[in-house]
């Protein structure tokens, strides 16, 4: 997960977004209206104050669940700005800097208007289907993207604007699926998520999206669809150890496993690494097996970060194989975490701290036959 609660990250994140216009805005006369960047500026600052509060509550949480108990209550926080800067972008359509108001209300307001005023404005711009492409990848549940997502394919006269948005409605629907509580809504996204993708591989698999073409990128999405939910039985992962040897994941049925997908440098996997300690001296000589899993692109740079800090569990190194679980399970942020039973079926995706050391005990103690 990504904790960004800070004013001055959010408007990193929106000055980093496609789209942004390229020429620097022209200085106005002091008597004359603020430009659109100067008033979304100004709104920026205002949510900065709203939400210094918030900011100070997640420095002083000790535990993933506290941080996660704080960023939920920033859409409140974050709603009045997120509508006036709507109401900004709406007054100003043809200029160029809107975007930036436009991604504030679509990604903290959800506003499904903003989802409508991004494909309006900037759906015939080159660079829109690698923006739909990266907004789809956040993959959290919001009105607004999905509203812009489903304008796309419906509207667009860009076939590979349309398979785009559509392979991305896939990707959203099937982060959504995971990330579901309530089981009977997993599985109706699961089946949006594969409609969508069998959608793409029908009537757009010759078309070029952001990586590559769009079939190919379509039948990996239906792979994990198909294989990776919860519930599925885990496909084999073939890697190689810190010695070069092949390894297996079925090697360890029998074992609740724990995959550990990380790299060295990601912050989050580091801060994962003091607790992770505790569990695997804690479940030590039961049916229990982490498995790290490394994307660092050099082997030398996991060997030299083992050596400095202890990780007295397995280690495996994915590296540049380009035919591996971080293609083939679609692995697109780090830390992400199966967590696999003894029979070789994923219970859990993506849990870290407390509630991964509970599923964990739970899957062990079905393993030994005590619950």
């Amino acid at each position: 997960m990504k904790y960004a609660l800070t004013a001055a990250a959010l408007a990193a994140l929106i000055a980093a977004a496609p789209l942004r216009a390229d020429d620097p805005p022209k200085e106005k006369p002091k008597d004359e209206k603020p430009t659109v960047q100067k008033q979304f500026e100004a709104i920026m600052k205002e949510f900065q104050k709203a939400q210094e509060p918030l900011f100070k509550e997640f420095q002083s949480a000790k535990t993933d669940e506290e941080k996660e108990v704080v960023i939920a209550k920033v859409p409140k926080v974050a709603g009045p700005f997120a509508a006036k800067a709507l109401k900004l972008a709406e007054e100003n359509q043809k200029d160029p800097e809107i975007i930036q108001p436009l991604m504030f209300a679509l990604q903290l307001g959800k506003s499904e208007r903003a989802g409508e005023l991004i494909f309006e404005t900037q759906g015939q711009k080159k660079e829109f289907p690698l923006m739909l492409a990266q907004l789809a990848g956040q993959g959290e549940d919001n009105a607004g993207l999905n509203k812009l997502l489903k304008v796309s394919l419906e509207k667009s006269k860009d076939k590979a604007v349309q398979g785009t948005a559509c392979l991305s409605l896939a990707q959203l629907h099937f982060a959504q699926s995971d990330a579901a509580k309530d089981t009977e809504k997993a599985a109706a996204h699961s089946k949006e998520a594969e409609t969508y993708a069998v959608k793409v591989t029908k009537e757009f698999a010759d078309e070029t999206g952001p990586e590559g073409k769009l079939g190919k990128s379509a039948e990996g999405v239906l792979f994990q669809i198909r294989n990776l939910g919860v519930g599925k039985a885990a496909p084999e992962v073939v890697s190689h150890d810190l010695d070069d040897k092949e390894v297996k994941l079925s090697a360890l049925k029998g074992k609740v496993v724990v995959l550990d997908i990380w790299a060295t440098w990601c912050g989050p996997c580091r801060a994962m690494i003091p607790h992770e300690r505790e569990m695997v001296e804690k479940l030590k000589d039961r049916p229990f097996s982490l498995i790290s899993i490394s994307a660092d692109e050099e082997k030398k740079s996991l060997k030299d970060f083992l050596e400095k800090e202890k990780m007295p569990w397995t280690h495996w190194w994915e590296g540049k194989n380009e035919n591996g679980i971080l293609k083939d399970w679609g692995v697109r942020f780090f830390p992400t975490i199966y967590v696999i039973d003894a029979k070789g079926v994923i219970r859990f995706k993506n849990i870290r701290g407390k509630k991964l050391e509970e599923a964990v005990e739970k899957l062990v103690k079905e393993a030994e036959g005590k619950s």
